[in-house]
């Protein structure tokens, strides 16, 4: 016996059935939390690769750029001329 809401106690069913029903309700409640949980989480681990990917090849193309650079200056550089020693 549950006591209602003016205090007086009333008689609860034990019904399987309906108990049964509840329990299904809330597993299916609980289920459905759970991939919305699960879709949140994955989307979130796909924008992270997708991060570290563009992070990677940004470096790389930086690296090969900065490179590349390096070696055209080096190349354009004109070998300084060595003073001659003249003898006496």
């Amino acid at each position: 016996m549950i006591p209602g809401a003016d205090g007086k106690s009333e008689p609860t069913e034990n019904d399987p059935e309906q108990l049964s029903r509840l329990l299904e309700l809330e597993l299916i409640q609980k289920r459905a939390a759970w991939k919305n949980a699960s879709a949140r989480h994955n989307k979130l681990r796909t924008a992270s690769f997708v991060f570290l990917f563009i992070l990677i090849v940004g470096s790389l193309f930086a690296f090969f750029v900065l490179f590349w650079r390096m070696n055209e200056q080096r190349a354009n550089q004109r070998p300084t001329p060595t003073p001659s020693v003249s003898g006496p």
